[in-house]
């Protein structure tokens, strides 16, 4: 058992060290990547092939795990709504899902090679885990992140609305407003404004209803799909959408401050019984621990009284008997003669 636990334990490391070297040359290549756009002027285009996460790797390791269209198609959206807008971001998600996958397998077969065959089911059985914690992970990873920025573009939402009907009460139309809000908001709300850069790049190229629809599939939240109603309804029929937004940004800090106070609800609701769980024993502690001390202390000293009181009357009952036993009679023998 201790050398099954032994080789269980260093395919475990083995699995996090190759995940962690992972995730570190891909953050790594995406980390310089997003440095170099961030710095890069907005509009201005490099013209070369965009750089893969894994190299001339990446479209190899894409192949090697096959997916359905449906899969491709959902997955494609859940990278958009994580911020994942490049060509090619399809791709390198299922290289790194592939090495994620293929490296604890490899390895699990590496070290059952070289261990004893008592071993073999175990080493096999960690590896399968670790191969399926490896395709699903990053599934997981993406949601996730997806629910983050979808967040983070809620919370930023009400000022971006509010600088909307000031650049629209000033005179300006809709496209020239959001190329406005995009650039005021580059700094302090990122990702909106990524997204209203990237409405106002689809409508010069196509048309302004078009970008806001195609902006409320990406961006999955009922919020930012009101917005886009208001705006192509506004756009289509020439009307003036100041008013509509200032009431717009009202309702918004409404309904996002009863869902705080919603979440802050079920939060007290959910804090009540990890409280009742971790404060109980502590509680009993305190209320009960004197008295059982107390009652252990009178315990033990009621113990000793008895017992003492036992001894004193064992050693009564011995005199008594002692006493009472008649006096031996003399030895003839030992009467010393007379002079």
């Amino acid at each position: 058992m201790p050398q099954e636990y032994n080789e269980l334990f260093w395919l475990s490391v083995i699995f996090v060290l190759v995940s962690t070297l992972t995730f570190s040359l891909v953050y790594r290549f995406t980390g310089n990547r997003r440095t170099r756009e961030r710095l890069q002027p907005r509009g201005e285009e490099t013209g070369s092939k965009p750089e893969l996460a894994l190299g001339g790797m990446t479209e190899g390791l894409a192949a090697q795990v096959p997916m359905r269209e449906e899969t491709r198609s959902d997955l494609q959206r859940e990278l958009l709504a994580a911020g994942f807008y490049r060509k090619s971001a399809l791709t390198e998600y299922a290289a790194i899902r592939t090495i994620l996958t293929i490296s604890p397998i490899l390895i699990a077969g590496v070290v059952a090679a070289l261990s004893d065959t008592s071993q073999l089911f175990s080493i096999l059985a960690v590896g399968a885990i670790g191969a399926m914690l490896g395709y699903s992970l990053p599934r997981i990873f993406l949601v996730l992140r997806g629910r983050m920025r979808a967040r983070t573009i809620e919370r930023g939402l009400p000022v971006a609305v509010d600088m909307l009907t000031l650049c629209l009460s000033a005179g300006q139309n809709i496209l020239s407003a959001i190329q406005r809000v995009s650039t005021e908001l580059k700094f302090s709300h990122r990702a909106l404004s990524d997204e209203l850069e990237i409405v106002r790049q689809q409508a010069e190229l196509q048309n302004l209803q078009v970008a806001l629809q195609q902006f409320a599939e990406r961006v999955q939240v009922p919020e930012v799909r009101n917005l886009a109603m208001i705006l192509i309804q506004s756009e289509r029929l020439g009307t003036d959408a100041a008013a509509t937004l200032l009431e717009y940004s009202q309702n918004l800090r409404t309904t996002l401050r009863q869902r705080a106070d919603a979440k802050a609800n079920r939060t007290m609701f959910w804090m009540l019984f990890p409280t009742l769980l971790c404060l109980w024993i502590p509680a009993g502690i305190v209320l009960i621990g004197p008295a059982v001390l107390e009652f252990q202390s009178y315990r033990r000293g009621g113990l000793q009284q008895w017992r003492d009181a036992k001894r004193e009357l064992q050693e009564l009952k011995e005199a008594s008997e002692k006493a009472l036993r008649p006096a031996p009679a003399p030895n003839p023998d030992e009467v010393p003669s007379p002079q």
